[in-house]
């Protein structure tokens, strides 16, 4: 914990729902894909749905961090701007560019719990750049985690836009627009070890930015991410196996010949 009373409320809260996430997803898919059911509820188009979830971040973080003292500083000015580039994509370039099945939806669930999710998140973050992280001074640049750090986040980043791209160069323009709902089996980068190499590359990215900036908020981040996604894994890993009998039998569901 930092010292800092509000934060430090924040981010235990973020901390305990991360745990009741990780509870429920042994339970339940989170509804979208391969898995949306409106069985969980209403469902929105899944192009608006994901933009919903993500677009919070874009107001909540510019807003809290250039309020702080220290957001016009070198050091915490490179880490907002990693924060820019992650969230265009994940707001605006992921969602945009998505090839998606005619009539794809998403469960109303998944923006829903990103509207708690996404601006607690965006908060810890813009706080810890703009006013707590006090050891964000341009000596950090030489700082070993910050030398090890960045490096591991722009790997991360490098796999999940790499299989993103994957993904949806598996489905043509012309069997969006004529409906064609069928799967296909990812090949190449990522997908030559693990079944959901976005996944890692997402958790890989989180867990780089955490230690290139020893920000505690990071935790949050990767812990719900890992309650949520790590199940969603497995489960995808299952469910290209029970279509496809000639599934790859090498590959292993999120981490390379781990599981």
């Amino acid at each position: 914990m930092t010292g800092d009373p509000t934060y430090d409320l924040v981010l235990g809260a973020g901390l305990l729902l991360a745990l009741v996430t990780a509870v429920s997803s042994l339970f339940v898919t989170t509804p979208y894909g391969r898995f949306a059911s409106s069985r969980l509820g209403p469902t929105v188009p899944q192009r608006v749905g994901w933009m919903m979830m993500e677009a919070p971040a874009l107001l909540v973080f510019p807003w809290v961090y250039l309020h702080g003292p220290r957001a016009y500083e070198p050091v915490p000015l490179f880490f907002a701007a990693l924060w820019g580039l992650h969230y265009a994509n994940r707001a605006l370039f992921f969602p945009l560019t998505m090839r998606l099945r005619k009539g794809a939806r998403m469960g109303l669930l998944v923006p829903g719990s990103g509207w708690l999710v996404v601006p607690m998140h965006a908060w810890l973050f813009a706080t810890w750049y703009g006013r707590l992280g006090t050891h964000l001074t341009p000596a950090w640049w030489s700082d070993p985690r910050f030398l090890v750090g960045v490096p591991t986040y722009l790997v991360g980043l490098g796999l999940l836009l790499h299989s993103e791209a994957v993904l949806r160069g598996l489905r043509s323009a012309r069997e969006v627009d004529d409906g064609d709902g069928s799967y296909k089996i990812p090949h190449g980068g990522g997908f030559a070890w693990v079944s959901s190499p976005h996944y890692l590359g997402e958790l890989i990215a989180w867990a780089g930015i955490g230690i290139a900036a020893w920000n505690p908020g990071a935790l949050f981040i990767l812990t719900i991410s890992m309650a949520n996604l790590v199940p969603r894994a497995v489960r995808t890993h299952r469910w290209y196996h029970e279509h496809f009998p000639d599934y790859p039998a090498g590959r292993r569901a999120l981490v390379p010949f781990v599981f």
